[in-house]
């Protein structure tokens, strides 16, 4: 009997995990300056989505398309969210990239 309980709090306990370490990705994706500090001018847009992920949203215009990413800033305890954006040009090529507090209106994609 004791065996089954034993049994099933280690089940709980690694579905927890599992649904917080999946509720954290996309924080995780882009809380990592190392992989925001790659982003570079010129880069494509599967050059970003392969290092970012899927972006939060899309933005587009006629003179090219804005992508959104959720970035945390700071301790876990002490963390500030805000939102990494990335511009590209007509041809796909980033031309902006920028991180900023407010979050502009937007649709999903």
């Amino acid at each position: 009997m004791k065996t089954i309980i034993k049994l099933k709090e280690v089940i709980i306990a690694v579905a927890l995990v599992l649904v917080l370490n999946l509720g954290l990705d996309s924080c995780i994706a882009t809380r990592d300056s190392t992989k925001i500090s790659k982003v570079e001018m010129g880069m494509d847009k599967s050059d970003i989505q392969h290092l970012l992920g899927t972006p939060l949203f899309k933005n587009a215009d006629e003179t090219g398309e804005q992508w959104g990413y959720r970035k945390v800033v700071g301790e876990i305890l002490d963390s500030e969210e805000m939102l990494f954006l990335v511009t590209f040009d007509n041809d796909g090529k980033v031309v902006a990239y920028n991180s900023v507090k407010e979050f502009p209106s937007h649709r999903h994609p």
